[in-house]
């Protein structure tokens, strides 16, 4: 399939005709270009007046290419056959290319043009584009092509600097203009009929390309920076593709941010940028920042702002993780109003960056102080995968860097929850710095001003980011249940159990050492107790020969153990100091250090005064192996939340002797 590539204008401010003097003198060699070994004359045409010059040269190029494929092609050269056609008298010169070596196995054709600008004839607009077409080369058709579009590039590269060069080199011999051409008295130009066919001919070619897209080279170094020929090419021909279909396209910063995110193939951009128009047009996403508003919720209790701009320019947005309710925000709002709440930032840092030349992204700096692991509610953590999926194939590219600091030790556990949902792209540009270490030479002072550095980080710059502490319960709109029902994988993650005043259910798990069990449970109803217990068999045992198993997402679990199991249990997690009452949420974790049988135990212990004699109760458990996360595990702590409570704040006192009794 025929490969095309067009360049973005280039505009020389000097006339035409000066130009014109310093194109020539680009023959027969070129110093600035070694490739271009040199050429010959095969044909030449004057007009009688002057104003046409048809000129065809035959260059003899030196292609970088491999010895090895240099001996298979059997030449060490190639040639091709340029035709020059100068008019003038309309102030142009069209230029065609083709090859003349392995004409019959690869088709390459250039086309080039210069003619006075359209806003200023002053000044010369220089327009060009190729195509390859490789029809069979020996078998090695693929790196053919990537030889010819590494050469093409690199002469593309070149040719502005060599034209600036001669245009220099006449200036330092004094010449700084050139006339225009005039027809001669004694000449009539329109009786040449020959010369009339030529320079229509040309003209018409010239109007082709000119009907083109256009993108100039010089909106690219001010608006988009410093591209490659490549990138420059891509955006052109996308520009292209899309308007076949649409009569108004994004912005070429779009593009480039689509393009980037599809490693500039141009067929898979362009799929993805019309679903991603459709998706805007849908839900329209264009006025999303004039129609709707923040819930009164979210703006009270999460913690987040734009602040300032980084070192390179970009805005920076910091979000204070660790001090999101994300399950308190979650039953309170739901899942759709924190997704319009993230485009909402999204549209704004796009807003950012459209006011400020060479930008197209921004910083995200994520405070996890806090990040306990609550915050991997599997609800929340499925919230997340869509609110990614939503960000990467609508804003893609709009993440400059991720800066995450004061990672926790939990920090490992929770990466690996969700770092299989985010794209690679993305996961690049995180930067995670535990402790204090964001502080040192290489912290965050690499890429935000010490003047800028949040006061909450240690910096002098005011940040006035609330952190509310939980969302209240009277907030909720909805119950645990409610969410569970919008996601049917959750439904089956999650089980729910009824326990009767005194009973006990057990859930068996079969751990490898250096695992991690992890736990999450709601008390829907009544009054709970919690432990966790290793098993120790008197007869060894096998799964196969216990009763009442249920495999499910690689965890064992025994709801009767059999009574005629002779076994003893050692708590290694301990819940007796607190009481989970109607409305708690626990979520907890256990590093195995020994292989064996574990059993996480919930007992009913409502108050013989409670009128409601049982206790209802939501739970998920989930095995990580270890070679799903890395790090230390030594702070893999249970994470309690009194809702029962006000729910204003976190309940430190009961935080405080949960964590010290069951810290391993």
């Amino acid at each position: 399939m025929p490969q095309e590539y067009q360049l973005p204008d280039r505009v020389y401010k000097y006339p035409f005709e000066l130009i014109m003097l310093a194109y020539e003198r680009r023959f027969p060699t070129c110093a600035m270009i070694p490739a271009f070994l040199g050429s010959e004359t095969i044909y030449e045409h004057k007009s009688k007046d002057g104003a046409i010059h048809v000129i065809e040269r035959r260059c003899k190029i030196d292609v970088e290419a491999p010895y090895l494929l240099k001996k298979v092609c059997g030449a060490d050269y190639v040639y091709f056959i340029q035709k020059n056609s100068l008019n003038r008298r309309n102030r142009t010169l069209n230029i065609v290319a083709t090859n003349e070596t392995f004409n019959n196995r690869v088709k390459i054709k250039e086309e080039c043009s210069y003619r006075p600008h359209p806003d200023n004839e002053e000044w010369t607009i220089f327009t060009q584009r190729a195509t390859l077409n490789i029809i069979s080369f020996f078998g090695i058709e693929a790196q053919v092509e990537k030889l010819g579009i590494k050469a093409y590039h690199k002469n593309i590269k070149k040719g502005k600097e060599i034209v600036v060069y001669y245009i220099n080199e006449l200036d330092s011999e004094g010449v700084t203009s050139a006339p225009r051409w005039v027809p001669p008295d004694n000449i009539d130009s329109d009786s040449d009929s020959d010369d009339s066919f030529a320079s229509a001919d040309d003209d018409s070619r010239l109007d082709d390309i000119a009907d083109d897209y256009k993108l100039d080279s010089d909106y690219i170094n001010t608006h988009l920076g410093e591209l490659n020929p490549m990138e420059e090419c891509s955006i052109i021909q996308l520009a292209k593709r899309m308007k076949q279909t649409f009569d108004k396209i994004p912005d070429e910063r779009v593009l480039l941010r689509f393009l980037r995110a599809r490693n500039f193939d141009i067929e898979k951009t362009r799929e993805m940028l019309i679903k991603s128009m459709s998706w805007r047009k849908q839900y329209n996403i264009d006025a999303h920042l004039d129609i709707w508003t923040p819930p009164p919720t979210i703006e009270k209790y999460l913690p987040g702002a734009w602040h300032r701009n980084d070192k390179d320019g970009r805005p920076v947005y910091i979000l204070r993780l660790g001090h999101l309710d994300i399950k308190g925000m979650l039953r309170a709002v739901g899942e759709d109003a924190l997704l319009r709440y993230a485009l909402y930032i999204c549209e704004q840092g796009i807003q950012k960056t459209n006011a400020t030349a060479q930008i197209s992204s921004w910083t995200l700096l994520i405070d996890l102080e806090g990040l306990n692991l609550r915050h991997l509610w599997a609800p929340a953590r499925i919230a997340m995968r869509r609110f990614t999926e939503v960000m990467e194939q609508n804003y893609p590219e709009t993440l400059g860097v991720v800066l995450i600091v004061q990672a926790p030790r939990l920090f490992p556990l929770a990466w690996t929850l969700v770092k299989s949902f985010i794209n690679e792209n993305t996961r690049r540009k995180c930067l995670v710095y535990g402790g204090n270490d964001y502080l040192e030479d290489d912290g965050i002072h690499s890429y935000i001003h010490r003047e800028d550095i949040p006061d909450f980080l240690g910096g002098p710059c005011p940040c006035n980011i609330e952190c509310n502490g939980l969302v209240p319960r009277e907030e909720y709109t909805r119950s645990t249940e409610d969410v569970l029902e919008k996601e049917a994988g959750l439904q089956s993650l999650y089980k729910n159990c009824t326990l009767k005043k005194g009973e006990i259910h057990e859930v068996q798990v079969e751990a490898d050492i250096d695992g991690v069990i992890t736990w999450d449970f709601d008390c829907v109803l009544g009054e709970l107790q919690f432990t966790v217990s290793q098993r120790t068999f008197a007869q060894p045992q096998c799964n196969s020969s216990l009763a009442g198993l249920v495999e499910m997402a690689g965890i064992t679990y025994s709801t009767t153990p059999s009574p005629t199991d002779s076994y003893t249990d050692k708590i290694v997690e301990d819940s007796s100091v607190c009481s989970y009452l109607e409305g708690d949420s626990v979520q907890g974790s256990y590093y195995v250090s020994k292989p064996g049988t574990y059993v996480l135990s919930w007992g009913n212990v409502t108050p013989p005064a409670n009128t409601s004699s049982k206790s209802t109760f939501l739970y998920s458990i989930e095995m990580i192996e270890p070679k799903d996360y890395a790090g230390s595990v030594s702070s893999l702590t249970s994470s309690f939340s009194n809702l029962s409570s006000a729910g204003s704040s976190w309940n430190t006192s009961s935080v405080a002797s949960w964590n010290s009794m069951v810290s391993r």
